[in-house]
């Protein structure tokens, strides 16, 4: 080929490429900011450990060949041995690495080293927004937004490639220090045309706070369930606690299949109301009425926009999301699997002080619910005041005629036997 062919190669940036930056010491020789005996896998030399989780261990890495810092998640020799656990950990290097968007997170290599497997992972400078919740509390609210904004973006690449991350939490979003936030651990993630022994039907398999309704049931998901989950996550990153608690995993998931998320004026009055419709949309109990990632994000730039003027859901750096705007110590990632960060004291500066309003839905020509066919809506106002009163559940109902219909055969059959040993 000549060397001014247009298809001649031409070099590239590897830190564009990668998405990662570069800590080395030294760029001529890689191995001179390694500690000597420093463990190895491939052609990665360990520099710390990250954390722990329910599959292994997940090590800060550099790569000698590319001379830029990665992440190792490295199954735990306990569970190497389960094929199903292995197959499941295998899986997960196949789905991400065919993705390739700047907010999901790489995956660059996948082997094994001593019968157990373990997967090289582009390194993300930063931490993941569990973390900042546990340290700070609810995020600032735009920021949030932004940030919310960009997983929407990488989702939607995922599942234009049919791909469901089943799995969608603040432990697993990652925000660098650049402003850059991405999604990571495709661990439950499968493609939808796929059905194995590993997805099938019938096992709710997640995060309880953070499952759809359908997926707490054990049916099986779609994209939809998705967009439940990052709207569930949308709300913990707001408000600094998810919507539901509970003692147990199944008494959490009886809230997310039995109630609608109750959006509190008190935690969300901050934003724009236009954004909050947005949220009620995408945890709506009924599939059929969220809006797909794509929208999601199309929507939030668009609001990002009329709010602030600045449509792009990058953020400028890290800090911009926690309240106090900085961010500069170091905060190490939650390990995947690990319980929920505890409530955190709220409050709204600049609301009045009142008792607690929840967003009520107006009449039906103004309702907060988008139709089956969502489509983007125009910015609308709050109304001051207290909304009308809730309405009795209708499931309660049930339950007290029910009961009352029990008791009145149990007295006639009572009576009748009265009756008849009188006679």
């Amino acid at each position: 080929m000549e060397p001014d062919s247009k298809d001649a190669f031409r070099p590239v940036d590897e830190r564009t490429l990668l998405e990662v930056g570069s800590d080395s010491q030294s760029h001529h020789n890689p191995e001179a900011a390694i500690p000597p005996g420093a463990r190895r896998f491939g052609q990665v030399a360990v520099l710390a450990e990250l954390g722990a989780g329910g599959m292994g261990k997940v090590f800060k890495g550099r790569h000698l060949g590319l001379d830029v810092p990665v992440a190792v998640k490295v199954m735990g020799p306990q569970i190497a041995g389960d094929p199903h656990a292995r197959q499941r950990f295998l899986r997960e290097a196949r789905t991400a690495a065919r993705l390739d968007h700047p907010n999901v997170i790489r995956v660059l290599d996948v082997a094994e080293q001593d019968g157990v497997p373990y997967i090289v992972m582009e390194f993300v400078d930063g931490t993941d927004l569990a973390a900042l919740l546990k340290k700070h509390g609810p995020l600032n609210g735009m920021a949030a937004l932004r940030a919310v904004a960009q997983v929407a973006d990488g989702l939607a690449h995922a599942h234009a490639l049919g791909i469901v991350h089943r799995d969608i939490k603040p432990h697993n979003m990652f925000a660098a220090r650049d402003g850059r936030v991405k999604l990571g651990d495709f661990g439950l993630a499968r493609a939808v045309e796929q059905t194995t022994e590993l997805t099938m039907p019938g096992a709710a398999i997640g995060t309880a706070h953070y499952m759809s309704p359908e997926q707490s049931q054990g049916r099986d998901v779609d994209q939809r369930s998705d967009v439940y989950s990052l709207g569930i996550a949308a709300y913990h990153l707001l408000a600094g606690v998810p919507p539901y608690s509970g003692t147990t995993p199944v008494s959490i998931a009886v809230q997310h299949v039995n109630s609608d998320v109750p959006y509190e004026r008190e935690k969300f009055g901050h934003l724009p109301d236009a954004a909050v419709y947005l949220l009620i949309s995408m945890t709506a109990r009924d599939p059929a009425r969220r809006p797909t990632a794509r929208e999601v994000h199309d929507r939030l730039c668009q609001l990002l926009g009329q709010a602030t003027g600045n449509a792009s859901s990058r953020l400028a750096s890290l800090d911009e999301l926690v309240p106090q705007g900085s961010a500069s110590q170091y905060i190490p990632f939650t390990p995947a699997g690990t319980p929920a960060p505890p409530p955190f004291p709220l409050s709204t500066p600049g609301l009045p002080a009142a008792p607690p309003q929840t967003f009520v839905p107006p009449p039906p020509q103004q309702s907060f619910a988008p139709p089956p066919q969502w489509q983007p809506q125009p910015m609308h106002s709050f109304q001051a005041g207290p909304g009308p009163a809730p309405q009795p559940h209708k499931g309660s109902n049930m339950l007290l005629w029910v009961a009352l219909a029990v008791t009145g055969l149990l007295v006639l059959l009572a009576i009748i036997g009265f009756a008849a040993a009188g006679a």
